[in-house]
Parts: structure tokens; sequence; C-alpha cells
């Protein structure tokens, strides 16, 4: 029945009960478990360095972090006429990528001794997390109802809903 479940994580508190439930569900069901994480290029860095810290993602990254946090207020002092945002460099945002699905697999782990993988991948989080299901033939997705992006939800409609409302597989969505 329930083969192959799909895990997106952002490392937001909703995704980690997300992570919990899909072990759960994987125990009970002997299914394959993949940890998504897309690659969160749109954060802003000082929501990147939370997660680094929390995650534990090294201290070059939190320093790197730290570096283009100081770069934006350096410009946004500078009489450019209001604040600047600077992206974080691609290793950074990968780095911080690494540590959360490092995680999310240990979470995975301490609860499921069955067959877990992380996947990374770019892109837009509901189409890319809706493209990986169809590819992986995903038999369901848990996911957390709300992750990092506040704001984008009110604007653009949650992850969360889209990926409901498109995929083609059982989701499960936990607050």
């Amino acid at each position: 029945m329930i083969k192959k479940i799909l895990v997106p994580t952002d490392g937001s508190d909703h995704a980690n009960k997300a992570i919990d439930l899909a072990a759960d569900l994987a125990d009970k069901y002997k299914a394959d478990i993949v940890v998504l994480h897309v690659l969160m290029n749109h954060v802003p860095v000082y929501e990147l360095k939370v997660l680094a810290e929390r995650y534990n993602a090294g201290q070059e990254t939190i320093n790197k972090l730290d570096e283009v946090s100081e770069a934006m207020f350096s410009a946004s002092t500078a009489g450019y006429g209001g604040p600047v945002t600077l992206p974080a460099p691609v290793e950074t945002v990968q780095a911080v990528a690494d540590a959360i699905c490092s995680d999310a697999l240990k979470r995975v782990g301490s609860k499921y001794a069955g067959k877990a993988r992380a996947s990374i991948v770019g892109g837009a989080a509901a189409d890319s997390i809706l493209e990986i299901a169809g590819a992986e033939g995903t038999d369901m997705i848990v996911m957390g109802s709300r992750g990092l992006g506040k704001l984008a939800g009110v604007l653009m409609g949650s992850v969360s809903h889209k990926v409901a409302h498109h995929a083609e597989c059982t989701c499960v969505t936990v607050k």
C-alpha cells in the first residue's frame, strides 16, 4: 500500500513534526523515506543564520552569513536610498541544506531503522516537491502545513496547499 514516503523539509518546526510522523508511518508500513529539501535561495540571510546555528552547519557557514549581513548593513547605511539585500552565497545555502537534511535523517533514524535517504534540489518549492514526488513514484507526501516563509504564503498561496491540490498521491499536512 504505502511503499515510499516523501517528506519535504525546510527545517521549520512543522517540517520536523512531519518527519516524525513520516518515520512512524514508514515503520508501520515498512516504507522507504525520501527526505527532500528545496534550496532556500530566497530566504533572508538572518533566517539562514538561525537555521545554520540550529542545525550545526559549521562556523565557516555562520561566519559567511555574518559577512553578508555586515555587507548589507554597510551598503544600507552608505546612503543608497534604503535597505540593501544581498543573497547568501550558493555554497552557504547548500551547507545549510546539508545540515537540515542530516538532522532530518537522524530524526528518521531515531524512529525507523528502514531505508531513508535525502535529496536536495533547486527551484520553486511546490513545483520541485511535485516533480520529485512523480519521479520517485511516491505513494504519500507528509509535510508541514507551514514552513519558514509566512509572507510568501500569504502572497502566493502556501506550498502545502499547492502540493496537496496538485499531487497525484496521498498528502498529509502536519500542524
